[in-house]
């Protein structure tokens, strides 16, 4: 990845500045963690007090930087450098500076993260991250349906799924997956048969679609082929 950090520092001199002649800006900076940046920007060059004089003065300011990102950087791999670089002149004798620095590195994922980034399921279009598609692998008994139900679904949706399987007693009766789907703006239930290739008689086996609206959860079972 790469980060770019800006800001500025307002540098005042002993005396007037008139010109500058010469100026360097070096970095001084390292790591002290994943997240943090800690050092010193070296200014220095040489100035005139006035545009006229012969005499050329000389500078050295460090210009302390803390950076806290929001990132983990691996270490091994962490770069700092300065991308861009200008100063004004203010009141005669101060100088400001505008500074860009460039973070490069290899950021590192926690396993929480990864973990997340691979689970199996559907964002509905349109809907928020909580409201899903769930998918619940094949099973074969009632009870083990709900066990599976307790890894995948949040705590508000539990309760409400596990009375609608309730009606899971045939124990020879499997599915190769049931679709927790959440209805959306402009659906019906003829819609959602047609998209899930399903039946009515189907959607009563698990449901109460007497009453469908937007945000319901219906329980799809979708036939082993």
């Amino acid at each position: 990845m790469k980060k770019k950090v800006s800001f500025n520092k307002k540098i005042d001199f002993p005396t007037m500045i008139g010109e500058i002649c010469e100026i360097t800006l070096e970095p001084d900076l390292k790591f002290i963690d994943e997240s943090n940046i800690e050092g010193n920007l070296l200014l220095s060059g040489k100035y005139k007090m006035t545009e006229a004089s012969r005499l050329e003065e000389d500078f050295n300011y460090q210009i302390p930087v803390e950076i806290a990102l929001t990132e983990k950087i691996d270490l091994n791999t962490s770069n700092i450098e300065i991308s861009d670089f200008y100063y004004e002149i203010e009141e005669e004798s101060s100088m400001i500076c505008y500074i860009e620095l460039t973070v490069d590195g290899l950021e590192i994922i926690d396993d929480n993260e990864e973990e997340n980034a691979t689970i199996d399921d559907r964002e509905c279009d349109g809907d928020s991250v909580l409201e899903k598609e769930i998918e619940i692998p094949i099973l074969e008994k009632t009870n083990e349906i709900e066990e599976e139900v307790e890894e995948v679904v949040d705590n508000d949706t539990r309760e409400n799924i596990n009375s609608l399987f309730s009606n899971l007693n045939d124990e020879n009766e499997t599915y190769g997956t049931f679709i927790v789907y959440i209805v959306r703006q402009n659906e019906t239930i003829n819609s959602i048969i047609e998209k899930y290739n399903t039946t009515i008689e189907e959607l009563e086996k698990y449901n109460d679609i007497k009453d469908v609206n937007i945000g319901t959860k219906l329980i799809i079972p979708l036939v082993n082929e």
